[in-house]
This record gives C-alpha cells, sequence and structure tokens, in this order.
C-alpha cells in the first residue's frame, strides 16, 4: 500500500528567512504556508482551504510581530488545519472581509490596533479581549445546536431518542447582559435578588472578589449620600424630621465619629444620663452616648434638625452686622451642657462596671444649615462658635460636606 506525505517541509532556507509549504502528496497540494524570518521577531502565515486555495476572500496573509503564533488564543497553530485563525476568532475575519482592500493582518506585541490602506494591526490585549468575548458566544451556540438537533430528531425517533430541556452554558448570563446592553436602571429588585443568589460562597479569582465588593460598597455609600440629602431637602420642620434625622446617625454612627476625630463606637441611643428627683421625675435623655473604644471615655451629642434655625432674627441686634443667636441654637447647648452635668453627677450610679467612663466628655450639637445664613450672620455665627470652648456645634450642611470629602472622590470616580 502506497503511503503518502502529508506535513509541512522547508522549501527554502534564505539568510533573511525560512519558507515552509504544507505538501499532501495525496490531495496533490504543494502550498506556501509559513515564512519565519532569521534576524527579526517576524513570522508570516499563508492561510489556506483544504483544497490549497486562499482560506479567506481578501486577506492573504496574518503577520506576527515580536510575538510567536503559539502563544495567541484563537489562531491555529498547525498548517494541517490551514492556519488562520479557530472559529472562535473567525467571525472577525469574515467582518473584516468586508474591507476588500484589506489583504494582511497584522498582530503585534508592541503596536497599537489601527487600520491601514491593505492591512489592519491588532494589539494582542485587544485580539485577546475578543477572543474572551466571542468564546462564550460560540460554546453557547454549538450547545444549543446539539439540544436543538437532538430534539428534531426526538420528533422523528421518538421512542429512539429522547427530548431534553436547555440547560444553562456558562457565560450565558454574561452574553444576554451584553447583547442587550442591559444597565443596572432597567432591573427590577427581583432582579437583583436573583442575581445575588446566584453569587458563589467561594469566588476563585481574587479580583472579581474585589470588584463584587468595591461594587457594593459603591452602592452602599451612594445610598448613605442619597439618604443624608433627603433630609437636608426637607421643607417642613417636625419631630418626625429629628426622629429621622436620629434614625440616620443611628445606621450610621462612623459620619460622627469622623467629627469628633477619634475613633468612638455608639454606646447607647436615647440615652438617660441622670437628672431624676426624688419623685422620680425630671430625668434627661441624650440622643446619643458614644465611647472612645480606647479609652471609653463618653461623648454626648445631640441631633436637631436641618431646618432649626441658627439665627432668628432677619435685622441685626447692634448696627450694621451684629446678630443675636436663634433659641434654637441656644436652647440646643445649654440642653447638652444639662445632659452632660447630670452624666457626671450620676456616673457611678450609670455605669455598670467599667462599661464607660466620663472624663470630661465632649459634646457634640449638630443642628441648622450654614447656608441658611447671610454672610453677616455667618460672621456672628462663628465669632459665637469659635468662644464656646465646652460644646462642638455642626451644621448638617458641614456635616454632608465633610462626608463627601470621605468618599466623594470614590463615588466620582465610580459613575
Amino acid at each position: 500500500m502506497k503511503t503518502y506525505k502529508k506535513n509541512e517541509e522547508l522549501k527554502k532556507d534564505m539568510p533573511e528567512k525560512q519558507v515552509f509549504y504544507y505538501v499532501d502528496e495525496k490531495e496533490e497540494l504543494n502550498v506556501l504556508s509559513r515564512e519565519v524570518y532569521k534576524k527579526r521577531p517576524l513570522e508570516v502565515h499563508y492561510p489556506f482551504k483544504k483544497d490549497g486555495g486562499p482560506k479567506y476572500k481578501y486577506i492573504k496573509s496574518v503577520e506576527f510581530h515580536n510575538i510567536s503564533p503559539s502563544l495567541i488564543k484563537g489562531v491555529l497553530k498547525s498548517p494541517k488545519m490551514g492556519l488562520g485563525f479557530t472559529r472562535y476568532l473567525s467571525p472577525v475575519v469574515y467582518e473584516l472581509e468586508k474591507f476588500e482592500n484589506i489583504q494582511k493582518i497584522i498582530i503585534s506585541k508592541n503596536d497599537q490596533s489601527y487600520f491601514d490602506k491593505k492591512s489592519i494591526t491588532f494589539n494582542i490585549c485587544d485580539l485577546e479581549k475578543m477572543f474572551r468575548c466571542l468564546k462564550p458566544f460560540k460554546d453557547v451556540q454549538s450547545s444549543k445546536l446539539k439540544t436543538t438537533s437532538n430534539n428534531l430528531l426526538s420528533e422523528i425517533f421518538p421512542e429512539k431518542i429522547k427530548e431534553v430541556g436547555h440547560s444553562y452554558t456558562k457565560n450565558e448570563l454574561g452574553i444576554f447582559i451584553r447583547e442587550n446592553k442591559l444597565t443596572p436602571d432597567e432591573l427590577s429588585e427581583k432582579d437583583v435578588e436573583s442575581v445575588i443568589s446566584l453569587i458563589p460562597k467561594n469566588i476563585s479569582t481574587e479580583k472579581v472578589f474585589f470588584q463584587a465588593e468595591e461594587k457594593i460598597n459603591f452602592i452602599k455609600l451612594n445610598k448613605i449620600k442619597e439618604d443624608f440629602n433627603k433630609l437636608l431637602n426637607q421643607k417642613t420642620d417636625t419631630s418626625k424630621l429629628e426622629e429621622k434625622c436620629q434614625q440616620f446617625f443611628k445606621k450610621n454612627s462612623w459620619v460622627l465619629s469622623n467629627i469628633l476625630s477619634v475613633p468612638v463606637a455608639i454606646l447607647k441611643d436615647k440615652a438617660y444620663v441622670g437628672g431624676k428627683d426624688y419623685k422620680d421625675t425630671g430625668g434627661r435623655i441624650a440622643d446619643f452616648l458614644y465611647s472612645n473604644k480606647f479609652t471609653k471615655n463618653v461623648c454626648v451629642i445631640e441631633i436637631k434638625t436641618p431646618l432649626k434655625k441658627i439665627i432668628d432674627a432677619k435685622t441685626p441686634y447692634r448696627k450694621p452686622d451684629v446678630f443675636s443667636l436663634g433659641k434654637e441654637l441656644t436652647g440646643g447647648i445649654v440642653q447638652v451642657l444639662d445632659q452632660k452635668d447630670n452624666l457626671q453627677k450620676d456616673f457611678y450610679k450609670l455605669s455598670q462596671g467599667d462599661e464607660f467612663k466620663s472624663f470630661n466628655p465632649k459634646v457634640l450639637l449638630v443642628i441648622g444649615r450654614i447656608s441658611s445664613l447671610t454672610s453677616e450672620q455667618l460672621k456672628s455665627f462663628e465669632l459665637f462658635r469659635g468662644n464656646i470652648k465646652d460644646v462642638e456645634v455642626v451644621t448638617f450642611d458641614e456635616l454632608n460636606e465633610r462626608t463627601d470629602i470621605i468618599f466623594g472622590n470614590f463615588l466620582d470616580n465610580k459613575k
């Protein structure tokens, strides 16, 4: 029985390059397949079909600059397969065939991707990105094709071939999102719940894990920012608004911790700080009692609302720009100082074991908005605030600004 040669042969060994031909004696093929340059990192492939003709209509060659074809996904390495591209990248080539003047594809390690008159260059990173995107499409397509073929046969031969249902193929969800250009705004809460339920317990890729964590933090911080802005934009001052403000800080105690410039933890909200008389009446309640995580020293915090007036009067107490402070501000200061005074007097009765300490505790009042003041009123407020040694007064819009500084850049960068 006669044997036929079927392999790639070195036909020309020149000073500058080696020229290879694919030989198939049975099919009578003797086709130029590759050129490998000796003095520079260049290899040229000439893709061909089984009959020896050009594999593509217009594209005649594929050049590899500064990179070996063996390192590239989506490229056929074996001359027996006719070289060129695998089924994963073939759709790209067929799209490029729309350009009749493109006769050469260049794959480069160093050059950027660009169109030329008779060639197109792909940077290896761009080519790999296309491979990663197209591979799942082909895999899903293949799976669906098998299922459809099976079920068509099942209709003809129901006794021999059982119908099968469609099973999920990996990357199918990613393909759906990409094809439909799906955005987060289009998802319902049920959609989000379904996606979250699919997150595996163990994420093998560290990058994916950190991306998920970063996305969750982005959502949480955005929600905090939105909730705080809602409080600032309220139009009516009510007891419910004050309660909403207190609930916000209860959930997001780190906002107040930033103001105090020490690592604190909420010890108690609506905390009793003493002051009852012998009839068991007159007890003082502080909105929040914080304690320093390291020293256990407490901090008394009183939360008003953004709509509480810092200055009541529209006309100055003394012209041109001396204003008296509003009763909400002065009343709030006296209130929180009274809470501190009672806490210190009743400290031994209130403290249980070593739960907290009271070493001249800090006092914080959150009230009103700077933006509600005129420039003249602002001067009087700053003079007053700057000379109070025992109470730190912070407005809601100042607090909002400080919060924005903490995570504002993070949110802006992720938009």
